[in-house]
């Protein structure tokens, strides 16, 4: 009987180590490369949010009805989008927080960019 018990308790301390790797999620801690399809109008962005983590490689493919300077702040990066003319922006996520997307040319706020720390 205490020989059946020093067998088992070994192998269910193994069958359970085992499923533990197994059935863990998969890390996603380091970058990745994000590409999003935006669609500038009147109202606004849409998406009207874009979240990334830090040290993701972003890409925003823009699209507008009407001719539009994009201004990303905190990137300083900026796009002007003609309605036959889809526009990229291309950057790496390496500042963290909440940054406002306008159109250059009124001010007007069209959307936001999410960087999440890892």
């Amino acid at each position: 009987m205490i020989y059946r018990i020093l067998i088992l308790v070994p192998l269910a301390l193994l069958v359970l180590g085992v499923l533990f790797f197994a059935l863990r999620p998969a890390s996603t801690a380091g970058p990745q490369e994000r590409t999003f399809d935006v669609a500038v109008e009147e109202s606004g962005m849409i998406p009207a949010e874009i979240s990334v983590g830090e040290g993701d490689l972003v890409t925003l493919r823009m699209v507008s009805e009407s001719p539009v300077g994009i201004h990303v702040h905190g990137y300083d990066l900026e796009e002007e989008i003609e309605p036959d003319e889809p526009g990229t922006l291309s950057f790496e996520a390496n500042t963290t927080g909440r940054f406002e997307i306008e159109d250059h040319e009124n001010g007007e706020e069209l959307g936001t960019l999410v960087v999440e720390p890892r």
